[in-house]
Order: C-alpha cells, then sequence, then structure tokens
C-alpha cells in the first residue's frame, strides 16, 4: 500500500501493528526490533529486563554533539469489544485507515506506545537526518508496572537528554508525572452448597478509559456499579460469580455477576435494580451507551457463597476509595486517586486488582494504608507491586528550552508545558539517573487503552517534523 506521510514511520507502524504485543508477552515485538536493527546495521541488546537498547552514531558533522536518548515502551493495552472474535495474544491488528485517524477494527490500536517504535526505528533508517548520537531505549512492560524500566541498568542512560515519545496530546510538552503503586487484595469468602434462582447481570458499554489523565471525567467505574447495584437489593443474595474489567489502569467498562436468590424475591430484586440504574445513570448523563441487562432467570443448585459473606463482601467493596482522592491545590488536575480495574471471584477468594496514583509520593502511601487497613479489617491480604515515583518538574532546562524555541519556530506559538497525573517512565529513569533532562511529547491519540483508540495522521506526520528539528538543534550543542 502506498503509506501516508512520513512513509517510513507508518510503514514500521504497520509491521509492529502486525506483531501480538501485549504486555507479558513481548518476545515477538522484542525479537522484531532486534532483527530490524540487525538489518539496519544499527548496535542492538536486550537486557535481562527485556528492555531493547539501540544505539546509533551521530550524523556526519554532529560527532560533537551531547547524546540524545529517545525512549519508549514495547508493550500495548489489549482491549476489545465484547463481541469481537480476534485472539489478542495470537493475530495482529486489522487497521482501518481514513483521511485523518488510524484506528483498529473492534480493538485497541497500541499507538501508545507503538508509534514511538516506529519514529524510533524511522530515525534509525534515515541518513539525511542530522542529529546528535542516539540510544533508543524501548522498555518492556510498561503498561503493567514499568518492569522494564524498573529493571534497567543506571549505566545504559549515559546522555544528559531523554526525549520520552510515550504522550497523546500535540503541542503539551509532559515534564512532570504522577507515580504510582499497584494493589492486588485478596478478600475472604466462604461457598456452600445452595439452590435458587440463578440471576446474570451484566454491565456493558461504559465509556472507560485511562485510569490516570481521564480518571477525573464523569465516568462510570463498572465494578463500583456493580457494587452499588447489588447492594441496592433489599434481600439477602447469594454471589455465584464476578468478572469485571481487564486493567488495573483501564477505567472498566463492563462486569458480568451471577448470583443465587429465592424464586419469590425476583419482582423486589428487578426494581432494585432498575431504580438504582436509573439513578446512577442519572448522574453520569455522559455514559449514554450505558447498557444493563438481566439474562431470564433459571433454577440452579451450585456453590455459592453464604448470605452472611456476600453481604460481608460487598459492605467491604463499597467501602474501598475509587476515582479522584485529592486534588491538586494549585494546578486544574488530580493529585491522588485510586481505580479499581479488576475484580475476579474466585473458588476461596475475591480478588480485586487496583492503580494508586499520586503526584505526591506521601499521599501515595497514605491512600495505600487505608486500603490496607479496609482489607486487613475483613481478614483480606493486600501485596504491593510495580511501585514507581512521581517524576518532579525541574523548569528551565537546557532541553525544555531548545524543544520550546524549535516549536515555536515551526507553529509561531508556544507549546503547552504540563504535568500530568498518569505515569510515564521518565520518573523512574531520572531517579537512576539524576542528570537526565527529560520532556514527553507525542502525537494525538485519542481514547487510548479503549476499542475507539485512535491516531491522528496529520498529528503524527507534525510530531515527526518536530522531533527531527529538536534533534537538529541538539546537534548543535556540544557535550
Amino acid at each position: 500500500m502506498t503509506y501516508p506521510e512520513p512513509q517510513a514511520v507508518f510503514r514500521y507502524f504497520t509491521e509492529i501493528c502486525a506483531i501480538p504485543h501485549g504486555s507479558g508477552q513481548t518476545d515477538a515485538i522484542r525479537e522484531y526490533c532486534l532483527q530490524t536493527a540487525k538489518h539496519l546495521g544499527v548496535s542492538a541488546t536486550a537486557d535481562e529486563a527485556g528492555n531493547v537498547i539501540l544505539r546509533k552514531p551521530a550524523a556526519s558533522g554532529c560527532e560533537q554533539a551531547a547524546p540524545v536518548i529517545l525512549q519508549g515502551h514495547l508493550d500495548m493495552v489489549c482491549a476489545k469489544l465484547p463481541d469481537c472474535p480476534k485472539n489478542m495474544q495470537t493475530d495482529g491488528l486489522d487497521l482501518v485507515w481514513d483521511t485523518d485517524f488510524l484506528s483498529a477494527q473492534g480493538t485497541t490500536l497500541g499507538g501508545d506506545d507503538g508509534i514511538a517504535i516506529a519514529m524510533a526505528f524511522a530515525l534509525l533508517e534515515s541518513q539525511d537526518i542530522p542529529h546528535p548520537p542516539l540510544t533508543v531505549l524501548l522498555t518492556n512492560d510498561e503498561e503493567t508496572g514499568m518492569n522494564g524500566a524498573s529493571g534497567l541498568a543506571a549505566e545504559q542512560l549515559d546522555a544528559p537528554y531523554l526525549i520520552n515519545l510515550d504522550s497523546e496530546e500535540e503541542g503539551i510538552f509532559t515534564v512532570g508525572c504522577a507515580g504510582g503503586l499497584r494493589l492486588a487484595l485478596s478478600l475472604p469468602i466462604v461457598r456452600e452448597q445452595a439452590s435458587g434462582t440463578l440471576v446474570t447481570l451484566t454491565i456493558s458499554g461504559l465509556c472507560g478509559g485511562h485510569s490516570g489523565v481521564e480518571i477525573h471525567k464523569p465516568l462510570l467505574n463498572a465494578n463500583r456499579m456493580m457494587a452499588e447495584l447489588l447492594s441496592a437489593i433489599p434481600s439477602p443474595i447469594r454471589l455465584c460469580s464476578w468478572e469485571g474489567g481487564v486493567r488495573d489502569n483501564v477505567i472498566p467498562t463492563d462486569a458480568v455477576v451471577q448470583f443465587l436468590c429465592t424464586p419469590c424475591m425476583m419482582t423486589d430484586v428487578l426494581d432494585a435494580i432498575s431504580a438504582k440504574r436509573n439513578a446512577i445513570l442519572t448522574a453520569y448523563p455522559e455514559e449514554t451507551n450505558a447498557q444493563l441487562s438481566v439474562d431470564i432467570p433459571v433454577k440452579s443448585t451450585q456453590f455459592a457463597l453464604t448470605k452472611e459473606s456476600t453481604a460481608a463482601l460487598l459492605e467491604t467493596l463499597l467501602h474501598l476509595p475509587n476515582g479522584v482522592q485529592t486534588m491538586h491545590p494549585t494546578l486544574q488536575m488530580p493529585e491522588t486517586s485510586l481505580n479499581l480495574g479488576v475484580f475476579r471471584l474466585k473458588s476461596d477468594c475475591m480478588e480485586v486488582t487496583a492503580l494508586l496514583r499520586s503526584s505526591v509520593n506521601q499521599a501515595k502511601y497514605d491512600l495505600a494504608d487505608a486500603i490496607i487497613a479496609i482489607t486487613e479489617q475483613a481478614d483480606g491480604q493486600v501485596a504491593c507491586s510495580g511501585d514507581y515515583p512521581a517524576w518532579e518538574y525541574q523548569p528551565n532546562t537546557l532541553l525544555e528550552q531548545t524543544a520550546i524555541a524549535v516549536y515555536k519556530s515551526l507553529y509561531s506559538k508556544p507549546p503547552i508545558l504540563q504535568t500530568i497525573h498518569a505515569g510515564l517512565e521518565c520518573g523512574i529513569l531520572a531517579a537512576k539517573a539524576p542528570q537526565l533532562q527529560c520532556i514527553s511529547i507525542g502525537p494525538d491519540i485519542l481514547e487510548i487503552h479503549t476499542p475507539r483508540e485512535r491516531l491522528s495522521i496529520p498529528s503524527a506526520k507534525r510530531t515527526w517534523e518536530f522531533l527531527c528539528a529538536l534533534l537538529e538543534r541538539l546537534a548543535t550543542v556540544k557535550a
């Protein structure tokens, strides 16, 4: 096919999209990067954490310039529409091209962060773009805890400047971000053999979104909504199953629960669920595609939670915080938040996976302590992982000033500088190498981490042109 400009970027992006590369399944994309680098004659290694490190000497005449690190990540969030048959663990994406946007049929696109890999390889392939000595750092499993960045050896960060290519708004330079912490809760349950009317309750069609940059929006969380619906039922029920959410960093769009009740309760159950649904959706008018369905009840005998265990579990789940907890006192953005991302009812416990974010490290740990206290009060346990620091803004660095000057020269206006309520690897990398000056840039990518994700083609072209111009300007800065 004939790719839009810049053709090399979209050619590489198409190749990347043909390779399944969800978090935890990055072997194939890693091998692609290593083999492609070998074909280009570029130095390439993979470390024990699964990161790929590529190095290209400076362009002719730029040998005295200070080196620059370009950084993105290998993995993508895999999410799809409920009726999409694609197996994202084994199948590539079906790209949908139109004049202005690129998307994938029924699935996430992986523009976060496939566009970084594509731009990096387009630069490694080029022979006519002036640039300093380049290190391309493609980290492993960013979306599930920034494991690659955490495991990277500090000596790989041997440069004064790092340009992260993991932002999703053109013309906005990210210069700071929140830290994060993953919490895995295990809440005890008691099951017994029981009979009754089996009800299947399904929530679907919620907007969902990124649990950091969209956590402040009026978006429903399918797991929290389900807990509120079940708690509204006036008579005791027995939970049988609960499946909700796909990732801790995705605001859940779907949840399915099964429970037993007595036949004479059905009218009260349905009336209570309907009334609570109406009250919730009235408070969230943006959720225009929200669907709540109740399958035809059937008689069933199976192992289900006791009535007491069901009530205790629902009480604990409703006590868990969700969404924005505090706003920054001066910036118009969240300071501390929690996303109840994944609920799974197992044979012996309820598993809850949540992602906590804060731009204040102590506030992050204070909220974690509060969640641990709620869980321990219910005789449950919490495992913490993926702890990464906030990236604190350092104003007026040479990299920032140079990037602003280049942007003004191209577009006759200044960029917007922002810090974000989301995790970027700059915080981890800068903690390992304090000399690093970092900024994060990227093209417009809409509704990331959802099947509605789409990449702006014109924005990708402008971002590429800006990146090339910035590297050309940095090529004049001596080490």
